[in-house]
């Protein structure tokens, strides 16, 4: 008598994000449910911000659930999490920022689904008040693990939420290698933005947000502009859901007050990011703060060298004079400096984006990250 082999089900996870926005979270979470084995995993998305869900993640062909955060804490929207992690049997949660976990957790324990926490940002976390870090540490007590995206966010998770070695993981984000192999026509991709050869085009992958710190970056480059007339400016992002710390009036505004109309590009949202990153001589990013940003990494898979503010998160990718260069925060002259740098000396642009690539490369593929994540979403069952 030949005895089958048990069917094994399949694993139902709910991803959980705080808004339908395209931000480094979301863009990772996009990506994991893209990648993921669907010969074992049934993946699903819920967020609080934002009603509509973007075409990209429609084009998931997954369940998508928006539960609506109203209140500063919303009972409601516990219940509703709670309602649909049964209703959907889900097994395994996978929160991505705090508040995020806080909202899965009384549905995780009802109902028996494991909980996993991925936190983006050391910042995030430090500066919660006392008693939500107690919270914390109460819920990531019962919790399934939590994921760090660098070593110093885990760092930070461990050293607040005091967990366990065993489950805590650190798995950094990734970035798809495989669409910056595709080749693309600059000229052609410059022409449609009304770009030409000539153009020295530094660009910029992030949200407009006060974070971002894009002010900083304007500033360097009105000054910039004054001696290299060819140099322009390219802003790939869109404004903030919630409207908390949402920049782009005041961008907009710095970019009329200065005539800088005809040399920085708005272009808002765009799902073309990879093929846009091949008009681009040199990718900045001004931020106050990061976790690890996907925008850099997909820069650098793209072959750019980076120009980064000397903050965590970007000084943990960005080596000094190898695959960039580092400026300290709000030193427009040392932003300046940098950028004309590169500008002036093309064949420090093609090393530095060269090493550039080889860093994301080796280190940050976005199968490897696919893999961990299905490494730890497995222990759920």
């Amino acid at each position: 008598m030949t005895i089958s082999a048990p069917v094994r089900r399949k694993i139902n996870i709910l991803f959980i994000i705080m808004q339908m926005e395209m931000g480094g979270s979301e863009r990772l979470v996009h990506s994991l449910v893209k990648r993921i084995d669907r010969n074992r995993f049934n993946p699903s998305v819920a967020w609080f911000h934002g009603e509509t869900p973007l075409d990209e993640y429609q084009a998931l062909g997954v369940p998508l659930f928006h539960v609506p955060k109203i209140k500063r804490f919303d009972p409601g929207t516990l219940q509703q999490l709670a309602n649909i992690i049964h209703r959907e049997e889900i097994h395994v949660v996978n929160a991505h920022h705090f508040m995020s976990m806080i909202y899965a957790s009384w549905g995780c324990r009802r109902h028996g689904a494991k909980l996993i926490y991925t936190e983006h940002s050391a910042w995030e976390i430090e500066r919660l008040a006392r008693k939500w870090r107690m919270i914390g540490r109460i819920l990531q007590h019962m919790a399934m693990g939590a994921v760090g995206v660098s070593p110093k966010v885990s760092a930070a998770l461990q050293r607040i939420f005091k967990i366990p070695s065993h489950k805590l993981h650190t798995i950094q984000n990734g970035v798809d290698l495989e669409s910056f192999t595709q080749d693309a026509d600059r000229d052609q991709v410059r022409r449609e933005l009304g770009l030409s050869p000539r153009h020295q085009v530094i660009g910029m992958v992030a949200n407009l947000k006060k974070v971002k710190n894009q002010l900083f970056l304007l500033r360097a480059f009105t000054a910039l502009s004054r001696k290299h007339q060819d140099a322009r400016l390219v802003f790939i992002g869109k404004s903030v859901l919630d409207g908390d710390g949402d920049m782009e009036q005041e961008i907009r505004a710095f970019i009329k007050d200065h005539d800088l109309h005809e040399k920085v590009l708005l272009l808002g949202f765009r799902s073309d990011v990879a093929r846009l990153l091949t008009t681009m001589d040199i990718f900045c990013l001004t931020s106050l703060k990061e976790g690890l940003p996907i925008g850099m990494l997909e820069a650098m898979a793209a072959g750019c060298p980076v120009v980064g503010t000397d903050v965590e998160g970007i000084r943990d990718v960005i080596v000094a004079e190898q695959n960039g260069l580092l400026v300290p925060l709000e030193s427009v002259d040392g932003l300046k400096a940098a950028l004309e740098r590169l500008i002036e000396d093309e064949a420090l642009r093609t090393e530095m984006g060269n090493a550039a690539k080889a860093t994301a490369i080796s280190s940050y593929s976005l199968v490897a990250c696919v893999r961990a994540y299905e490494t730890v979403f497995s222990q759920g069952r």
